[in-house]
């Protein structure tokens, strides 16, 4: 496993900003191991009854809020990250990171790549989204 550390400054959009570094660096496993920061606006995806494209909730905030947990796996071909937000109550939002996730501080992320997997994703017809698909690496 390799480790890598990236620190995204305020104004960055941090999920296309963890794509831009995961093409960058030519990682071909990436998965987030820690993130500490903030945000000041997020778009997030919940889950509901039904499955699929187009049955999603999808909600904006635009609002400061700390990052308390983020977790997922990126690659070449795209990403699957979550994350859970603090808000300035104490109480939290979470859900699946579509995007407009605005650094607000500091994003200070540490990532890892496996040396012996690759990861990609390709079109699962069971649940119409792309999914993970790992390889060995030769």
């Amino acid at each position: 496993m390799h480790v890598s550390t990236e620190r995204f400054l305020p104004g960055e959009e941090l999920k296309t900003s963890l794509q831009q570094y995961v093409a960058t660096q030519g990682l071909e496993a990436a998965f987030i191991i820690t993130c500490v920061g903030s945000v000041s606006k997020a778009t997030l995806r919940f889950s509901t009854q039904q499955s699929g494209p187009g049955s999603e909730k999808v909600v904006t905030y635009d609002e400061n809020l700390e990052i308390c947990s983020l977790v997922g796996t990126l690659s070449h071909d795209g990403s699957h990250l979550h994350a859970v937000l603090g808000r300035a109550d104490g109480s939290v939002v979470a859900g699946h990171v579509v995007g407009d996730m605005v650094v607000q501080t500091t994003a200070e992320v540490v990532i890892g790549d496996s040396t012996t997997e690759k990861y990609s994703r390709v079109l699962d017809p069971a649940t119409s989204y792309n999914e993970l698909v790992i390889t060995k690496r030769q």
